[in-house]
């Protein structure tokens, strides 16, 4: 006789399956990680440290946990035969997700603006990682030190810059001017001088956001698993919005009808599944 229940919905399940134990080899690789190499000396990185919000994650959450209860309505009121108010609540549904893509996208942008990316970071100032990001963070200031006025960057935070890429070589001793010899910052230094340089323009009365690399332990691990989870989480965002931009289309043209209830049930399952996985990702990765 078969299973009691659509060959669409028993499709949808098992397609949610597999992507259930996608997400969970990403959850489980980023929690392994995060409490297998991490030591107090060299902590798992904070949220304010890789400039993360918790107040606009928790906005996010709560757009896309809104979104799921407008799918929700929308399928009753197709089930009730009222295509108009279904009609209505796919296109708040497709608002929504797009609300949440569109400031994903900016906390990408802070994330580029703060050189908070896989491999861009300081995180192992041992050996030649050392001098590499030494080397990294020599270009990017020489870079401000020469346009960044150009740039809008206020000449005070071009003259810090300056100042720390003059003291990351060494400065022999001078009797004229009775200075002695001055070594170079180590690659340790260097780090700890552009946070601090980054955290004075940061909180400054009018906020700078300097491009250079942060010395953040464990950054470019953390940032791969940021950029790998929030991103595939984006793309299936994106696709449901497609599907819903499909229906709704469909239902300005006046093509959706009762019979399609089935179909907008599926894609309800979907949307909720891509709603329980930032459920998951937002405490992991903004809360703790």
């Amino acid at each position: 006789m078969g299973l009691p229940l659509p060959n669409g919905k028993l499709a949808m399940w098992l397609f949610l399956v597999t992507e259930i134990m996608f997400f969970t080899a990403l959850i489980g690789t980023y929690l392994l990680l995060r409490t297998g190499q991490p030591t107090e000396a060299h902590p798992w990185p904070r949220p304010h440290e890789v400039h993360l919000d918790e107040r606009i994650g928790a906005g996010n959450t709560f757009v896309l946990i809104l979104s799921s209860l407008t799918v929700v309505l929308a399928h009753w009121a197709l089930g009730k035969g009222n295509v108009q108010q279904a009609t209505l609540f796919i296109g708040i549904t497709l608002a929504l997700g797009t609300l949440f893509l569109v400031v994903k996208g900016f906390e990408y942008y802070s994330k580029w603006e703060h050189v908070v990316l896989p491999g861009q970071m300081g995180d192992d100032m041992e050996g030649p990682r050392g001098q590499l990001y030494k080397d990294q963070v020599r270009a990017q200031l020489s870079e401000i030190a020469n346009q960044g006025e150009k740039h809008g960057i206020p000449a005070e935070a071009v003259a810090d810059c300056r100042e720390l890429l003059e003291k990351m070589d060494d400065a022999p001793a001078d009797k004229e001017k009775g200075t002695a010899y001055r070594p170079a910052l180590s690659p340790a230094a260097v780090g700890k001088g552009v946070n601090e340089l980054r955290e004075k323009w940061e909180k400054a009365e009018k906020p700078v956001a300097l491009h250079v690399s942060p010395l953040i332990p464990w950054g470019n691990t953390w940032s791969s698993c940021y950029f790998l989870m929030t991103g595939f989480h984006a793309v299936h965002v994106l696709g449901g919005l497609v599907v819903f931009a499909i229906i709704l289309i469909a239902a300005l043209r006046g093509k959706l009808t009762t019979k399609h209830e089935g179909v907008l049930e599926n894609v309800g399952l979907y949307w909720h599944f891509v709603d329980i996985v930032w459920i998951f990702l937002f405490p992991l990765l903004y809360l703790v």
